[in-house]
């Protein structure tokens, strides 16, 4: 018995000595990460790349080179300003940001190894994903199954897109969810990356996307993740449309309020002589309206005269933003709700019951984990929101109860269309408007609606 006990005790012993390894550290960024083509204010497109090396890469295409200019340069900064997840740390940034303006005349080009193509002057096949990222949010108590490609199916998601060979990807936004470090004993998450630097960036969407990125043009447009409080650092070094050094979050100040970092002007994205995006960051007003009179208000109020002068420029117009301000937010019994924008009011003020310009035919959004695709039989543009790419969804919504139920007053609608299977949709060109096509995370087809003008059918 002594020596079965002093066998247990050098056993307990030898445990303490050799504790089990640490889990592995993530690979070193080495070389060139990504490089892409995306839709910049001007309007104009820019090449993008995110590099480890100590200069940026060198744009090449026959006959001709040019070099990039650096957004940013590797740091450490403090923890997002008013952040509120019970976990922070500094955000780490190792690689450097790049850019060069999309050199005229120029059909394809090289960014090391990456080939890029010259953005279609008509993009005739625009693929819509948004929501992308894959939850990991203490605060919230939310562990996605990142390393479960059924839990996470993003990279099923791309696959699906990259096979559709789109003229042009657009982002309805979140691409960053991996606010909080997974939990001790959890597999389906172990060993993410967490907080807000660039390995969580890569991890949630670069590293995923990095053949889509080269595949064709993007729109990116802002999420609420990718407001200051939370992923905005790395926004604006990445994928924010204006040019130059990287605009930088202001720092936290004891009063709150809105940080500079969170205002973007609006922008125009030509489709054809006829059409065109205009993209719109309603990160930060959120769910929440600033008081009327306020800075704040004013600013975004501001923003959406300008979105009235964008619209007149073509005949039909799609607003792009991240939040919908006339949709369904789903619930667990599936009764019909309202998913509501801070940006509503605003819009109520500066255009009425119709709230958008004339030429606004369509808006196109995420938030909402779901497809959803709505007309109306009023003076309303059709909504689409198309957040079903991968971030985590639960509820769904009463398709029959749904539609008679007013989402504004004097709004009512005529066609609906809600799935909440993971996947992307595809917009066709055609004669009359574009023909929407929803599909799941393996390439199965969801729903299929006409738009013409602002009329939806289903």
């Amino acid at each position: 018995m002594k020596h079965a006990a002093a066998l247990l005790l050098s056993l307990a012993l030898a445990g303490c000595a050799n504790p089990p390894p640490p889990p592995p550290a993530p690979p070193a960024f080495v070389g060139l990460q990504q490089a892409w083509v995306q839709a910049v204010a001007g309007p104009g497109w820019a090449v993008r790349a995110l590099t480890a090396e100590t200069t940026c890469p060198t744009l090449r295409w026959e006959g001709g080179s040019a070099p990039m200019q650096p957004r940013s340069e590797p740091a450490d900064e403090p923890p997002p300003p008013g952040n509120k997840e019970p976990e922070r740390k500094p955000t780490s940034f190792t690689l450097r940001a790049c850019e060069a303006a999309w050199p005229a005349g120029v059909a394809r080009l090289q960014v090391d190894d990456v080939a890029l193509q010259a953005p279609a002057r008509h993009p005739h096949r625009i693929a819509v994903i948004g929501d992308t990222g894959c939850r990991l949010k203490a605060s919230d108590h939310a562990y996605q199954g990142c390393n479960d490609p059924v839990d996470w199916p993003f990279l099923r998601v791309l696959a699906q897109v990259l096979a559709a060979k789109p003229d042009l990807v657009i982002h309805v936004g979140d691409y960053h969810y991996r606010e909080s470090p997974c939990p001790a004993g959890m597999a389906v998450c172990a060993h993410s990356p967490w907080g807000y630097g660039d390995d969580a960036w890569q991890a949630d969407f670069f590293r995923p996307a990095r053949a889509l990125l080269a595949a064709a043009p993007w729109v990116f447009v802002r999420g609420n993740h990718e407001a200051c409080a939370r992923a905005g650092q790395g926004w604006l070094r990445y994928l924010d449309p204006e040019t130059g050094p990287a605009r930088a979050c202001a720092p936290e100040t004891p009063s709150g309020g809105f940080n500079e970092g969170d205002f973007t002007a609006p922008f125009a994205v030509p489709l054809s002589p006829r059409s065109q995006l205009i993209v719109f960051d309603t990160a930060e007003v959120g769910s929440r309206t600033p008081p009327k009179g306020s800075p704040a208000w004013t600013r975004w109020r501001g923003q959406l005269d300008r979105v009235a002068e964008l619209a007149q420029d073509r005949a039909q117009s799609l607003f792009v933003s991240h939040h919908p301000s006339l949709a369904f937010n789903p619930s667990l019994l599936g009764t019909p709700s309202l998913s509501r924008s801070g940006l509503t009011p605003l819009l109520q003020d500066a255009f009425g019951q119709r709230l958008f310009p004339a030429g606004v035919q369509a808006t196109l959004h995420g938030h909402v984990h779901m497809h959803q695709a709505l007309g109306f039989e009023t003076n309303q543009p059709a909504t689409l929101v198309i957040g079903n790419s991968g971030s985590a969804a639960s509820g769904r919504v009463n398709t029959a109860a749904a539609l008679g139920y007013p989402l504004l007053p004097g709004a009512r609608l005529e066609t609906l269309e809600i799935h909440t299977d993971f996947g992307f949709s595809l917009l066709t060109a055609t004669p009359e408007g574009w023909d929407l096509d929803a599909f799941d995370a393996l390439g199965q087809p969801l729903a299929h609606c006409d738009l013409a003008g602002q009329k939806l059918r289903c």
